[in-house]
């Protein structure tokens, strides 16, 4: 599964504090979260090897913008340092207000 390629890859980061879908009430920061947002299947007419496109996002949390941007470059050169096949087809700061947070959103197109 394309999700544990990933934590693998990112494990190491932000002092461990990697998880899929949803941190932790009142983790430390800074964080990272993962999701999968879409998994579809190349169909083809032959009998091929399977392939699946598989869009993860992962998203970057730390207290100052900075620190996410930092994280996110982390993050990107984990990604690229491993044997994940991908291509970054999109990046986007925010701020979350309710926690005080900045957050930068990494959605990765994957093939595996």
């Amino acid at each position: 599964m394309i999700q544990q390629d990933l934590f693998a890859a990112l494990a190491g980061l932000a002092g461990g504090r990697v998880f899929p879908n949803v941190a932790p009430n009142n983790v430390s920061k800074p964080y990272v979260v993962y999701a999968r947002v879409s998994s579809a299947p190349e169909n083809t007419l032959a009998d091929g090897a399977p392939v699946q496109n598989t869009r993860l996002q992962v998203d970057c949390f730390d207290t100052t913008y900075a620190a996410a941007v930092a994280l996110a470059e982390t993050v990107k050169a984990a990604i690229k340092s491993s044997a994940i096949t991908h291509v970054l087809v999109l990046e986007q700061d925010q701020f979350e207000p309710e926690a005080s947070l900045h957050r930068v959103i990494l959605d990765f197109s994957i093939w595996n």
